[in-house]
């Protein structure tokens, strides 16, 4: 369960609590977020970002553009992660996931590579800080924060 915050020229923005549940679609997985975060939604992109105060501190999801069905957000994760650290350092995870999952879900050629090259620009724009990515995700995190008991 997430809280809408607000909505903004970047997308929208949801605040998750600390202790909230999380599940898969089939609930073969199912777990509880250990800090609160805040998760920008953009729309029609192949990407989501949350913001935390704790390392990573932007993650930065390649997805297939999510559907809001209702109140409920459907998002697909390709695996592929942009990290960035609080001290600076950004990277790639999970590139071997990506791969198995494209060969295994069978995505389609065009969709894979819109996803490789969504990858590779938002890394360098995680690197320069380029807005959502700079001081714009802290700021909701720290409004989020101040509301978070």
């Amino acid at each position: 369960m997430a809280s809408l915050l607000g909505e903004d020229s970047f997308g929208r923005w949801l605040g998750i609590r600390k202790g909230a549940t999380w599940s898969s679609e089939a609930f073969t997985r199912s777990g509880v977020f250990e800090h609160s975060f805040v998760k920008l939604v953009p729309a029609g992109t192949f990407w989501t970002a949350c913001f935390q105060a704790v390392d990573p501190v932007v993650d930065v999801d390649i997805v297939l553009p999510v559907l809001w069905t209702g109140d409920a957000l459907e998002e697909t994760d390709l695996e592929l992660d942009i990290l960035r650290s609080a001290d600076g350092t950004v990277y790639v995870r999970d590139q071997e996931e990506f791969d198995h999952v494209r060969l295994n879900m069978g995505i389609p050629d065009d969709i894979s590579a819109q996803a490789e090259a969504t990858c590779q620009r938002l890394r360098e724009l995680v690197e320069r800080r380029v807005e959502p990515f700079g001081e714009v995700g802290q700021e909701w995190l720290s409004r989020f924060s101040g509301t978070v008991g």
